[in-house]
């Protein structure tokens, strides 16, 4: 064959495998997911075998967004799921090199393996070996080191000596611990990627697209994956949203698309892919969160937009300000109620937390008594389950040796014996009373009295029949973890814990019974891998105590709701454009909005920056601090963008008695150009709207009363100057009368 022809077939080489990446973005007021939809239809029709692939945070959300979107809102050749799931698919019937370890009995292991490792073998984590929060950094840095393309022995990178030849001597040891049980907890995306580098699955690989939706960054190990599909000439298709003048911009730096512009550049140049601007059926429609998008982008890259608001455009957007997050949650549900009178539906409405814990339990009691249907669309941590506590109670009790707390704390957990609330509360009046404390009093009959108020002879059948059980398992000493098992399993049965489980949830709606049928699976899946990990050690109570309450910090359980027709709750922080068509986004203050993250982990910035630079060049670990501004910014663009009708955007001065500033995010939507008003939610005055201010600029006392006058309230009792260095929320508080 001559050089040329040669050339020639190179070059249609090339070529096909260029045309098997496509890169597309859009507006971010058109849907992206439904021109992504077409693509993966277009694909599907020619024969392909279809993964629609979302980020872990949005794969129940984007699948019922896709099967929307679908012509015939299902098809058997495209699967909406996510990166590691789509692996699984193809190493499923892999020959099992080893028994599978999850998280929780991953964490065991290291657990295992550090107990066995003397104090002073460690130099630096020698003390806290055996703490659950150590083990559980550990735990998470395994699994950044697997989606970082790096293997443990990169950590000799390191600079800190003692920190280095710590982890390395615990990674080393878990390491070998993996070989000696032969266990595997190795990332479904590194099988799958191994198989494809050795040419196992060309054949499957033969008729595979990927289309990839709601990434503004990949790991380190997705990237890697995709380099191999691409290679093999899979066709992949990935969106996102930019606008067009973000991305012909020459300067990027504090840009509000900054974030999905860099994603697309750099996989430009991976590739060697010019991205496409896209646009879905009909012509480019702009509405009212358009026009603010716009106007707030030319803010933040300094340029001109020949734009101008609408009093209708100001109307889709309310921003609101509340004394507090009761007062806050109370407005919503007033509102939300009456969009139902006009006609709306609870899907249709989506309520944004910007702290999820800080409001559950005040969101619960508010929505059920103006009995507003939820689902809180995330997995649920185990942590506030009395299941957890129940454990947490038996390992103090075992550790302190019978606390009175603790012994109070078991029984309140609802799950330990068959007390009624009387009877709970006689004992522990009682107990407090006559101070009992110590194993050995718990054990003794109680005789103290006082002129004969209490019921000894109750008292005492109480005692027995609570205490009996607690001293069976405190006998047990050191033994394996089959007989462990053996004893804590005659406990919980004698402790009735599992009737009272089904007690709780028998008075409950199905969506509270399908909760605790997952927790017990939960708990039951720890159990399991408690006898794998420990299979044939010796180990005593006190620390098996610690590892199934540790098993089960680290579990989370997740429902579905009961019916479709329920308003989803979410952090903001996971929202995407056009969600729904009534959004509204609570506890906004400035601590909250923007999330900061911070670095927590083993490894600081400074270690993450000498690793990225010793490894391969496809090896990466995340450095939070500096992709911070660029996420924040798309997070908070893509809120603004949340809603297809109204948007309402509220900061109480209050959040569990803690005083907070409003976001600087919403303070800036107050100034010109976009100039929208401030609505005050106060019990005590009726809703008041305020004129736009300049945020930092002095207030005088007479312009505030000026204000009120307007808004029909009596003067202020306000005196003398001040600045609103302090932000909107110190006027706010002042205008609305606060204290």
């Amino acid at each position: 064959m001559s050089i040329s022809a040669k050339n020639g077939i190179i070059g249609l080489y090339f070529l096909l495998e260029k045309e098997a990446m496509k890169l597309l973005y859009t507006d971010i007021r058109h849907s992206l997911t439904e021109l992504l939809t077409r693509e993966a239809e277009q694909l599907a029709a020619a024969g392909r075998r279809v993964f629609y692939i979302a980020p872990n945070s949005l794969s129940f959300e984007k699948e019922r967004a896709v099967l929307e979107q679908l012509n015939r809102h299902a098809s058997f050749a495209i699967t909406v799921t996510r990166f590691a799931q789509m692996a699984r698919y193809f190493v499923l019937n892999d020959v099992q090199q080893g028994r599978s370890l999850d998280d929780i009995g991953l964490g065991m292991l290291f657990y295992r393996t550090l107990a066995e490792m003397e104090e002073r073998e460690l130099t630096v984590y020698g003390r806290i070996k055996k703490d659950p929060q150590f083990i559980q950094q550990l735990l998470e840095l395994y699994h950044e080191l697997q989606t970082a393309q790096m293997s443990f022995e990169d950590l000799q990178y390191l600079e800190e000596e003692e920190k280095r030849e710590d982890l390395l001597k615990i990674f080393r040891a878990v390491s070998q611990a993996f070989e000696d049980q032969d266990f595997d907890a190795s990332s479904k995306i590194a099988a799958f990627a191994r198989h494809i580098a050795a040419g196992d699955v060309d054949s499957e690989l033969a008729d595979l697209a990927l289309v990839i939706d709601g990434f503004t960054r990949f790991s380190a190990e997705e990237e890697y994956l995709l380099g191999l599909l691409h290679r093999k000439g899979v066709e992949i298709v990935i969106g996102t949203y930019a606008s067009r003048k973000a991305y012909r911009s020459a300067f990027r730096e504090g840009n509000l698309y900054q974030a999905s512009v860099d994603f697309l550049l750099k996989l430009a140049k991976d590739y060697g892919v010019q991205p496409q601007y896209a646009v879905g059926k009909g012509e480019e429609k702009e509405d009212a969160f358009g026009r603010i998008s716009k106007l707030l982008e030319s803010r933040y890259d300094f340029s001109q937009a020949e734009l101008e608001l609408s009093e209708e455009d100001r109307s889709r957007l309310q921003i609101w300000a509340t004394m507090n997050q009761k007062e806050e949650l109370e407005y919503v549900a007033k509102s939300i109620r009456q969009r139902l009178h006009d006609g709306a539906r609870y899907q249709q409405i989506r309520l944004l937390l910007g702290d999820v814990e800080a409001y559950r339990l005040q969101l619960k009691t508010i929505f059920d008594q103006y009995r507003i249907p939820f689902y809180l669309g995330r997995s649920e941590s185990m942590a506030h389950h009395p299941l957890v506590q129940l454990a947490e109670s038996l390992e103090r009790l075992k550790r302190y040796n019978f606390r009175t707390e603790d012994f109070l704390n078991l029984l309140k957990t609802g799950l330990y014996g068959d007390l009624t609330q009387d009877d709970l509360d006689h004992l522990e009046q009682y107990l407090r009373f006559a101070d009992i404390k110590g194993a050995g009093k718990f054990a003794q009959d109680f005789t103290i009295n006082s002129q004969h108020k209490f019921d000894l002879k109750r008292l005492n059948e109480l005692r027995q029949q609570t205490t009996a059980p607690l001293q069976e398992l405190f006998k047990t000493r050191s033994q394996t973890a089959a007989g462990l098992l053996k004893k804590f399993s005659d406990f919980i049965r004698q402790a009735k814990v599992g009737e009272n489980l089904s007690r709780l949830a028998a008075g409950a709606g199905q969506q509270e019974q399908e909760k605790q049928e997952e927790v017990w699976k939960a708990f039951s899946h720890v159990l399991e891998q408690f006898a794998q990990v420990f299979a044939g050690a010796r180990l005593g109570l006190d620390d098996f105590l610690t590892l199934i309450r540790s098993g089960m910090l680290l579990s989370h359980y997740r429902t579905v709701p009961a019916t479709v027709d329920v308003v989803t709750v979410q952090s903001y922080d996971l929202i995407e454009p056009l969600t729904a068509p009534y959004v509204y986004a609570v506890g906004l203050t400035q601590d909250r909005f923007p999330k900061i993250a911070q670095n927590q982990s083993l490894l600081s910035d400074e270690d993450r920056e000498r690793l990225n630079q010793a490894t391969a060049e496809e090896a990466g670990l995340v450095i939070a601090s500096s992709e911070n501004l660029k996420k924040n910014r798309f997070a908070a663009l893509s809120l603004l963008n949340a809603a297809t009708e109204e948007l309402v955007l509220s900061a109480p001065a209050l959040v569990n008695e803690v005083e907070g500033r409003m976001s600087p995010y919403l303070t800036e939507l107050t100034i010109e150009p976009l100039s929208l008003p401030i609505t005050v939610k106060n019990r005590r005055l009726r809703a008041t709207t305020l004129a736009p201010i300049r945020p930092c600029c002095p207030v005088s006392l007479s312009s505030i009363r000026r204000r009120l006058t307007e808004s029909g309230h009596r003067k202020s009792g306000l005196s003398g100057r001040w600045r609103s260095g302090s932000c909107v929320k110190s006027w706010l508080l002042k205008v609305s009368g606060f204290p």
